[in-house]
């Protein structure tokens, strides 16, 4: 049974980029225009000319360290995304070799070998695709791999060459089943709630530097709190599209496996 699809993860499967933008843009204006209702009421009262000096300090303390965790975060995800393609990418290669490797195998296990490593490209690119939208992997996937495998047991190389392109043959389908579990892992690993809290806090804090408790021209304060949201809105739209590389609008390009089939499709046709 799968597991429930998580918060962050549903947001990016059913909004799109665009609509995403809006929704952080507007929670951050709220956040905002809250704050300063607050801050005019009750502030001045509270802490005096003094306090609001410290106070300002203090969030603009607040705001410097929020700056430097959603750099190191954006960096991180980031990073994440990238190793995505490159687990995509190695693994389309490897199943690349394998379907030409395997068309050198004589006999019906090496004729199988191909088929699977074919049909395997076409699971991927469009089922378990679709799948990984919400962290699931394709258990069909899983089943051709261990077909896969059974043909390369029962296989009795008859020469010499056979027998090298036997080895190539296993050594390859043990590089893509590596890079099948890197590219789920992927899928599958939300970042560390407690960096998504950091991160939520920090952009309230950082929205509250735009409040000024007695501001001489109240139009040039909600050009600044209409700034501020939509610059902290949008930094935090590519921190959330970047957590998940296979959900959402913004995503790892499925185009190796394509050109695989693609590439089979045209040389039947010759």
């Amino acid at each position: 049974m799968h597991e429930p699809v998580g918060f962050n993860r549903w947001l990016l499967n059913t909004f799109s980029i665009w609509e995403l933008a809006l929704i952080l843009i507007a929670a951050c204006m709220v956040v905002s225009l809250g704050g300063l209702v607050v801050a005019r009421r009750f502030v001045p009262s509270l802490v005096g000319k003094a306090g609001e000096r410290s106070l300002s300090t203090a969030v603009g303390i607040a705001t410097g360290l929020f700056s430097f965790v959603l750099a190191f975060t954006i960096g991180q995800l980031y990073s994440g995304f990238t190793n995505a393609g490159n687990a995509v990418q190695n693994e389309a290669t490897q199943l690349s070799q394998l379907v030409r490797v395997s068309s050198y195998l004589s006999a019906k296990e090496g004729r199988d070998l191909n088929r699977l490593a074919l049909t395997y490209a076409r699971e991927v690119e469009g089922h378990e695709w679709s799948l990984m939208r919400s962290g699931h992997a394709s258990p069909q996937a899983w089943r051709l791999i261990d077909r896969m495998y059974g043909d390369l047991a029962a296989y009795k190389p008859a020469t010499p060459n056979e027998g090298a392109f036997y080895g190539q043959a296993t050594s390859l389908l043990n590089q893509l089943v590596a890079a099948r579990r890197t590219r789920l892992a992927a899928a599958e690993s939300p970042f560390p709630h407690a960096f998504e809290v950091m991160l939520a806090i920090g952009a309230v804090l950082a929205l509250l530097t735009t409040l000024n408790f007695k501001p001489a021209d109240d139009r040039l304060q909600l050009f600044t709190i209409a700034a501020a949201s939509a610059l902290v809105g949008m930094a935090l739209l590519v921190a959330l599209s970047l957590e998940y590389p296979f959900s959402g609008d913004v995503t790892v390009s499925k185009t190796p496996f394509s050109q695989i089939t693609q590439a089979q499709l045209d040389y039947a046709r010759r």
